[in-house]
């Protein structure tokens, strides 16, 4: 019957965070769901209806609206998957959890095992956060090289062609990409949208846009991308102004949401019996529910207010 208990309860903060992440995942891509369909409505208002999802060019193919959420993770942060990336990623998390169910008990181990395994998904997502936002802070300065190269003569495709192959890294690898396709048989429009799709980025869709209507339309192409360089300049600049302003109020969220579960952790893993006395008695039982559910409601609502800031 303990073991069954472990086993449950185990189970229950696994399926728990899945479902957390599920559910963020889910609100992410209906936003950007949302964004596109506006955007696209009001670049082509006349085919939205006759061409459904498909983006910018008239005789594009229809596309997914993007990976996976482990596989953009992964793709964000840089990650090949393989093997022997799986057996690395594995490795501690199984070495710890047997190493604390050995010293500790089954009950210790399976919360190494949440433990180890969030911080794994954590320090992966802290990754590809960091190599999306320095993407983000390269990509002016390649418009800017893009507008150079239109300016003396040459034409978008060929321009964004010789720009991405001159792009530093990790950028090179996003835009790379895009000149791949563009070079085997995709408008360079299309190729944009299906990219920033991959990897979430939404600064390359607005370029995508740009690319779009000078392609269909013409005119000064290089004056708008100039503008838009300029404009990614100044919210990267505000973005890392109020970033530094409200490092504070960050850093105290993240302790308040996860101070109670590090200090739970550490009693289920240093004293089962205590836990154990909690599980059984039935008002002990009451308590950790009610105290589960404050602290799912409590990290919600910090979220809520580090997301508005």
């Amino acid at each position: 019957m303990t073991m069954l208990a472990y086993v449950l309860g185990g189970l229950a903060l696994v399926s728990m965070l899945a479902a957390l992440l599920l559910w963020r995942h889910a609100q992410q891509r209906a936003r950007r769901e949302a964004s596109s369909a506006f955007l696209e409505k009001r670049l082509n208002p006349g085919a939205a209806s006759a061409e459904g999802t498909t983006p910018f060019a008239r005789n594009a193919r229809p596309m997914r609206s993007g990976l996976a959420g482990w596989d953009r993770l992964l793709l964000c942060a840089g990650v090949r998957q393989s093997p022997a990336f799986y057996g690395r990623l594995a490795a501690p998390v199984a070495a710890g959890t047997l190493l604390a169910w050995l010293l500790l008990g089954p009950l210790s181990g399976a919360v190494a095992l949440v433990a180890l395994s969030v911080a794994a998904y954590f320090t992966l997502w802290l990754k590809g956060e960091k190599r999306m936002r320095r993407m983000a802070a390269q990509l002016p300065a390649f418009l800017d090289n893009v507008v150079r190269l239109v300016t003396i003569g040459n034409s978008m495709a060929s321009a964004f062609q010789t720009a991405a192959e001159a792009a530093e890294t990790p950028l090179r690898e996003v835009v790379a990409t895009a000149a791949g396709l563009s070079r085997s048989a995709w408008e360079l429009d299309e190729a944009l949208v299906h990219v920033s799709r991959m990897y979430g980025m939404k600064e390359l869709y607005v370029v995508a846009s740009v690319v779009s209507i000078a392609q269909r339309f013409g005119g000064r192409s290089d004056q708008v991308l100039e503008r838009i360089a300029a404009f990614m300049r100044d919210v990267g600049q505000a973005r890392s102004e109020l970033s530094a302003s409200s490092a504070e109020i960050r850093m105290s969220a993240w302790i308040l949401a996860l101070l109670p579960l590090a200090v739970g952790a550490f009693i289920m893993a240093a004293n089962n019996d205590l836990f154990m006395g909690l599980w059984r008695d039935p008002a002990g039982f009451r308590m950790l529910v009610i105290a589960i559910c404050l602290q799912i409601g409590g990290s919600y609502w910090l979220y809520r207010m580090v997301r508005g800031i």
